[in-house]
């Protein structure tokens, strides 16, 4: 009785939710969602705010609480970013773009994207403006100001600076510290330049990875001048010089043409309104995505859209977060960070090359590595999918290494970013010893085990001998099939592993010299390389269709249902009624991502055309 109880409560609590939200979106469909389509304004500045963060997936219904409470509800993705700018070069009722800066930091890798699609912006003769109450403030920003310096027309606040400086590594190492607590470490790696868990089993960086950190700052640094250069069109050398002897105060940066007036955000505005011209309104690259493909589709013959339709799409796949064999399910999920669900990416790949309407795949992939077993699922996941003959690229973001770089290794044609880190081929196994802290603790233990190798997973105890045999044996064939496969997958002579792997980390920028990437560049550029591939003009429109589809709350709230199913026949038939009445509302749930509903804002699971 107690049980039957428990999962009543528990099923009125899940229906009350999904009431509520299902309520609450039918009410947006029929008050705010309805009416007539707001127009497209004639006059148009493009509005990028930097000020929030800039995010690798496109967004879908959100159920992680740990986004809910550090990822900003404006964050926005960095796709959105380049098919606004791309579009907007073009389209005559844009007149301008102004972006807007403050303390938020931007990825380099990002920056390198934006200030590509920037420049290429700049060509059509329209103004570009930056305005930074602060560009970083008091936090390093390099890749913040490198950005803006792509900008025309770099607006600072009076009482603001620019925050440059070199780049540096600094890292805590806890081995000392554990030890006072009676913990010791037990990590063995393949091999030296494997940094993972030096921090704890060290008290400082071990020589070859030292070396490997220098030569990535080093090359970072170098980008970061180099960008700077480019954007205000001087040398590398002046431009080393800046770097290196911020930060500056607004009027320091006026006297060195870092910023080329001191005014506030009102000031800078209306000077920008004056530009565009009557009636100009200021749209976010989401919604001015929606109103300007739309008008596209209206001006369409239905041959025209018959021919795109036939063109077919590019699946969309972004592979984000930590690689992991099963991603946590139920109320345990709200608490996770961004992982790569294994079977859920899988699946993905494998529909995406099923698909018939699907003509190439773009794997996004963003990743610091995890599991060696799920990453070489997802692998085996890319080369099956290879066998339709589909072009299959993969084009790295801020980060794809170890398990990261696993995963792409098969891909077709690989793009990173010169800022990308990538590589990291190696592995590292073991574990936290806390017999000494039990100890300090007063705990006692005892074991019961027919065979001592059970100490092999024994928190309190290091690896003994046999224990130590079978982690190197295990750590020797991982590491040699991760080398053996980049070797054939790259097409590396075996003998030149060594000099490759080992560990070593690379900027996509060296990565590239030493066969890892195959070309530099960002997610435009890889998108241009698969029309290429397919033998289509780089200007042709294809629509991308993300793999797998966002979520949705109407699927959010069945899943959650089935995670408190458990298996009872009262569970299974207050389902079955439940599934009735999401049925009925689908219409209306469905119909709230289809972009005939929206009047400004273009929906969340809407893709540009490329």
């Amino acid at each position: 009785m107690k049980q039957f109880l428990l999962r009543l409560m528990a099923l009125v609590g899940i229906v009350m939710t999904v009431t509520m939200i299902s309520g609450g979106l039918i009410a947006w469909h029929f008050v705010g969602g309805s009416g007539e389509e707001e127009k497209a304004p004639d006059n148009i500045i493009l509005s990028m705010d930097f000020t929030v963060p800039i995010i690798e997936p496109l967004p879908g219904f959100n159920r992680s609480l740990a986004k809910a409470l550090y990822e900003d509800e404006e964050a926005t993705p960095l796709l959105y970013f380049l098919r606004a700018l791309h579009y907007a070069k073009d389209d005559p009722h844009v007149k301008g773009i102004v972006a807007r800066f403050g303390s938020q930091g931007v990825a380099l890798v990002h920056t390198q994207e934006l200030a590509k699609a920037i420049d290429a912006f700049r060509t059509s003769g329209k103004f570009s403006y930056a305005y930074g109450a602060s560009y970083g403030d008091f936090i390093p920003g390099g890749s913040l100001y490198a950005l803006a310096s792509h900008f025309e027309n770099r607006y600072l606040q009076p009482v603001g600076s620019v925050s440059l400086g070199s780049l540096g590594i600094e890292s805590p190492f806890g081995k000392s510290a554990l030890a006072k607590w009676g913990v010791q470490t037990d990590f063995m790696r393949r091999e030296e330049y494997k940094s993972v868990m030096e921090n704890v089993s060290r008290d400082s960086y071990s020589p070859p990875v030292r070396a490997n950190m220098e030569s990535m700052i080093g090359s970072l640094s170098d980008q970061i001048a180099q960008t700077i250069a480019d954007g205000l069109k001087i040398d590398l050398a002046k431009a080393k010089e800046i770097v290196s002897n911020g930060p500056y105060t607004s009027s320091e940066a006026l006297k060195l043409g870092l910023v080329t007036k001191l005014a506030y955000e009102d000031e800078s505005e209306k000077e920008m309104k004056d530009k565009g011209g009557k009636d100009v309104a200021f749209l976010d690259p989401q919604t001015y995505i929606y109103f300007h493909t739309k008008a596209l589709d209206v001006k369409k013959s239905k041959k025209e859209l018959k021919t795109e339709k036939k063109r077919g799409k590019i699946a969309l796949i972004f592979a984000d977060g930590m690689i992991v064999e099963t991603a946590p399910s139920g109320p345990s999920k709200l608490a996770q960070e961004e992982v790569i669900d294994t079977q859920t990416l899988v699946d993905a790949i494998t529909d995406a090359a099923e698909d018939k309407n699907v003509k190439a795949l773009l794997i996004r992939v963003n990743s610091p590595g995890g599991s060696p077993v799920a990453s070489e699922t997802i692998r085996r996941a890319i080369v099956k999918a290879k066998e339709s003959k589909k072009p299959l690229f993969v084009s790295m973001g801020h980060v794809a290494g170890s398990g990261g770089y696993w995963i792409a290794m098969n891909a077709d044609k690989i793009y990173a970013d010169p800022a990308t880190l990538t590589g990291s081929i190696g592995v590292v196994a073991g574990k936290f010893v806390l017999g000494g802290l039990f100890d300090k603790l007063g705990v006692k233990w005892d074991t019961i085990t027919p065979d001592k190798n059970a100490a092999l997973w024994s928190m309190r105890l290091p690896f003994d001998a046999k224990g130590r045999e079978r982690m190197n044996a295990m750590l020797d064939e991982t590491y040699k099939t991760f080398t053996d496969n980049v070797a054939a997958a790259r097409k590396i002579p075996p003998e030149k592993m060594p000099e490759i792997a080992k560990g070593r980390v690379y900027t996509g920028e060296q990565a590239v010299k030493v066969g890892l990437v195959d070309e530099l560049g960002g997610m435009n550029d890889a998108l241009v390389g698969i029309k290429k591939e397919l033998k289509i003009e780089p200007e042709t429109p294809m629509m991308l269709q993300q793999f797998p589809a966002p979520e949705t709350p109407q699927s959010f709230a069945m899943k959650l249902l089935r995670t408190f199913m458990l298996n009872g026949a009262f569970m299974r038939s207050s389902l079955g009624e439940l599934h009735k009445v999401t049925s009925a509302l689908s219409p209306y749930l469905d119909g709230l991502t289809d972009e005939s509903l929206i009047s400004a804002k273009m929906p969340s699971t809407y893709l540009p055309r490329l």
